[in-house]
């Protein structure tokens, strides 16, 4: 096909300056509800060096996978409904990661709608802040802890206020979203982070993400309930009682209703 006549492939990151807010995990969660579920080609760039944690998540359920019938078999009906073959990983390094993703779309037939980057944990990483530059949308989990929020309000006002009015910068917006919340926690809290935010020009976004443990549950060789996987999307019961499918809603109606 005609590289003029490809659709227009969005470059987004979940991401943070301060670990524990789950970047990783939900680029892993939303990137399987997009590819199978509402019908968005997805890839995924891991660019969190050294560690990797995405591809390395990718490999260790692969070698769950060539062992088990139970996964292989689910593979296969999941292909059957869907179309999809298994969402691609690349491994990057910050500072050629944007010519990484950029080479592979180039090489390949598949038209993708979305690219996600998943970013190392600091902004001191080489390569980072060009990548920043480069990507189009980004979104970041909040956590109402004093440390969290501090570190994440200081990176949302610096791209906000530094990259969005730059002529050589292609991002569009920044946008925040809670996550993590414990609803036994009072509401004037976050009643309070969000007219500060609002301050600084940071709205939140609508939809919260409540605390679960089951966010970090990877397969199992035994078989059990899909929740974080880079193979399959999150069961229904889980995503909806995340909040999952809400935000994901959200996040496709911020980035291609423009």
């Amino acid at each position: 096909m005609n590289s003029a006549m490809k659709n227009k492939t969005h470059f987004i990151s979940i991401c943070s300056q301060k670990g524990g807010v789950g970047k990783s995990t939900f680029t892993i969660l939303l990137a399987g509800m997009l590819h199978y579920r509402l019908g968005r080609r997805v890839v995924v760039a891991d660019c969190d060096y050294p560690q990797w944690s995405i591809l390395e998540q990718r490999r260790r359920e692969l070698e769950i996978l060539d062992r088990s019938d139970y996964y292989k078999l689910m593979m296969i009906r999941q292909y059957k409904a869907t179309g999809r073959k298994i969402w691609p990983v690349l491994e990057c390094r910050a500072a050629t990661a944007l010519t990484t993703v950029k080479t592979f779309l180039d090489s390949t037939d598949e038209e993708y709608d979305y690219v996600f980057f998943d970013l190392p944990g600091t902004t001191a990483t080489k390569g980072v802040l060009p990548l920043i530059a480069g990507l189009e949308r980004i979104f970041i989990p909040l956590k109402a802890d004093k440390m969290i929020m501090e570190s994440s309000v200081t990176f949302a006002r610096t791209i906000a206020e530094s990259f969005i009015p730059s002529e050589k910068s292609e991002i569009k917006g920044v946008h925040l979203f809670w996550s993590m919340i414990d609803r036994r926690e009072r509401t004037p809290l976050y009643d309070l982070y969000e007219k500060a935010l609002a301050a600084f020009g940071l709205p939140m976004m609508q939809t919260n993400i409540p605390q679960r443990l089951r966010f970090s549950k990877e397969l199992r060789p035994e078989g059990g309930a899909i929740c974080r996987s880079t193979l399959f999307p999150g069961e229904r019961s889980f995503v909806a009682e995340c909040c999952l499918d809400s935000l994901c809603a959200e996040i496709c109606k911020i980035v291609e209703e423009e």
